[in-house]
């Protein structure tokens, strides 16, 4: 791992958690895992299933295959239309189960209206569900069990990590609670032992939780709710958090960037912070699943 002054990055204020630094150098020893089991005659597989037509699921997934052949993945793709029905869907992710070449399976979501996305995660197969997404990956973290966790927030901890960033004894507080973010966060830094508390948008007095943070993890999904003076000085802040606002240009974090690094000691950007590190997380996790059916 390389030292922590050689990924900072300066701003007037907090040090940036660069994610793309931290997603380039996973991705290299990405590349050097598959080439080392493709030696060993392992192609590693992706298997992913996008259905329909939504264009942001469509950049999604072209994003996830570009990253595939970067790093050495077989992306194997099973596309269908936007009509698909549930048992279509279904068997798409079990012919995918039952192939020896896909050792991941990713279902772009959200999958269309009328679909039971449940369903479909839980017919993933455990060893295969690189993006963590199903109740038995959920329950295995609960219980402290090997198992993928979903990628963003994977990623977060990732970036912590490499950043040298201590959680255990720290107070962490989380701010959502979506399956895909803010509850794996939670039990990824519980399991690093830090002292976790998850707010949502019932929570009363928010301001009062995030001022007690040394690690703040931003995800509730609206465009910078979190401001400065709420944050305490010299906290931790990683922004999980994407919002277009109208009339400005490019996408915003769940953070109000400005005031936060001017109280911060470390902070993300949006982009070029989480973001970087969900793909990255994924490759890696792929290859993971790939190590793990060889053993």
């Amino acid at each position: 791992m390389q030292a922590t002054e050689n990924l900072i990055s300066q701003t007037t204020g907090a040090q940036l958690l660069d994610g793309k630094v931290t997603a380039q150098r996973i991705r290299e020893e990405v590349t050097q895992g598959t080439a080392l089991l493709r030696e060993r005659g392992v192609t590693v597989g992706l298997g992913v299933v996008l259905v329909g037509d939504d264009p942001a699921s469509h950049v999604y997934v072209g994003m996830k295959e570009r990253a595939c052949r970067e790093t050495g993945i077989v992306s194997i793709s099973s596309r269908l239309p936007a009509n698909a029905t549930q048992e279509q869907v279904l068997s798409a992710v079990r012919e995918l189960n039952e192939r020896p070449d896909v050792h991941g399976i990713l279902v772009q979501h959200p999958l269309p209206h009328g679909l039971d996305e449940d369903e479909v995660f839980a017919t993933i197969a455990p060893h295969k569900d690189v993006d963590g997404v199903g109740a038995v990956s959920m329950g295995r973290l609960i219980a402290d069990q090997p198992a993928f966790a979903a990628c963003t927030a994977a990623g977060i901890i990732e970036l912590l990590d490499a950043y040298n960033i201590e959680v255990k004894g720290r107070e962490c507080v989380v701010v959502g609670r979506s399956l895909i973010v803010g509850k794996p966060a939670a039990l990824l830094l519980l399991r690093k032992h830090g002292t976790v508390t998850i707010c949502h948008s019932r929570t009363q007095d928010l301001a009062f939780h995030t001022r007690r943070a040394d690690i703040l993890i931003a995800a509730i999904g609206k465009a910078e709710f979190i401001t400065g003076d709420m944050i305490k000085e010299g906290a931790v802040v990683v922004d999980a958090g994407y919002n277009r606002i109208e009339g400005r240009k490019g996408d915003v974090g769940d953070v109000q960037f400005e005031s936060a690094r001017e109280r911060a000691s470390f902070i993300t950007p949006v982009p070029g912070g989480v973001g970087p590190m969900t793909i990255a997380m994924l490759m890696k996790q792929t290859l993971q699943a790939a190590q793990n059916s060889q053993k």
